[in-house]
């Protein structure tokens, strides 16, 4: 448990704003016109998964999936450009590969469906930890803008952020979530936290068929709640005092909910294996976030 870093993050976010005011002068102005010049209009692609498809690929039926998505302009009645290509990036622990999977695309928005068949075809075997992502080259003023350039910023990065918009559309390739893998013993791998040493021993109870439970080492310890996204084997633990207590040391009742979008948000079941990001907090206060991940015991 790490307590004393409460209140660590203050102090660096004041200097920051410090320093932020302390760098601008009267001086500044607009962006000026020749930098303007040399910057080319280039209509924002968005692509997006649509949920009505699979969210990801399931090693153990691979003919199930369908994955539908569309690309289309972001900003609606802007310029579209001259054509797209509609290329698929396949990252895994070998590195990047990219292959075009439709070109020359003329009419947007254009909406479609892939299958693992198709993606075979592209690349051959689908392995657990593959990762498809599927964006556009895009063509305007004579040139083509690459979504995934080698070694610099894709033609998707600008409108990163706004609401609604999405770079590219992924499908990774997972074992289907099994909800008997995690229930029993577990042994500890990381615990960021540390009330738990590598090779300790937890116990893992299964609540539904999406969720399971586990205790971190308060005394007073009630159950955290995991919630695993069964499209794409994403978990999550919604906001829950787990310490009413605190630990015992004054500071009240410690809750923990997980970090959005953290990649150590997830459960692995050819492995057997989940993973959580937490942040700790008391009404006071944050004391930060750690992973927390943990396999089943052999």
């Amino acid at each position: 448990m790490k307590i004393n870093n409460i209140y660590k993050s203050i102090l660096p976010a004041l200097l920051l704003v410090a320093g932020a005011f302390a760098g601008c002068s009267k001086d500044d102005g607009p962006i000026k016109e020749d930098v303007l010049n040399d910057i080319d209009a280039v209509p924002a692609i968005t692509t997006t998964i649509d949920p009505a498809g699979s969210q990801s690929i399931d090693l153990t039926n691979l003919s199930s999936f369908q994955g539908k998505f569309a690309v289309a302009l972001y900003f609606e009645g802007a310029k579209p450009p001259e054509k797209i290509d509609v290329v698929v990036k396949k990252t895994n622990a070998g590195g990047t590969n990219i292959k075009v999977y439709k070109a020359d695309v003329t009419t947007l928005p254009a909406t479609y469906t892939v299958t693992a068949e198709e993606i075979q075809n592209l690349f051959g075997e689908i392995q657990v930890g593959d990762n498809y992502d599927f964006s556009a080259d895009i063509y305007a003023n004579g040139k083509k803008y690459e979504a995934f350039p080698a070694g610099g910023i894709g033609t998707g990065s600008g409108p990163n952020g706004m609401p609604g918009y999405s770079a590219f559309a992924r499908f990774g390739a997972i074992c289907a979530y099994d909800p008997d893998i995690y229930e029993g013993q577990f042994v500890v791998e990381t615990d960021e936290w540390a009330d738990y040493a590598p090779g300790d021993v937890i116990t893992v109870e299964k609540v539904s068929e999406n969720q399971f439970s586990f205790k971190l080492g308060a005394p007073d310890a009630l159950p955290i709640i995991v919630t695993v996204n069964t499209g794409n084997n994403v978990t999550s633990v919604a906001k829950q005092v787990y310490s009413p207590d605190g630990y015992g040391i004054g500071y009240g009742a410690i809750s923990c909910q997980t970090v959005d979008g953290s990649t150590d948000n997830y459960v692995a079941p050819c492995d057997q294996e989940f993973s959580v990001r937490l942040v700790h907090t008391v009404s006071a206060g944050s004391f930060g976030d750690f992973v927390f991940k943990a396999k089943k015991k052999g």
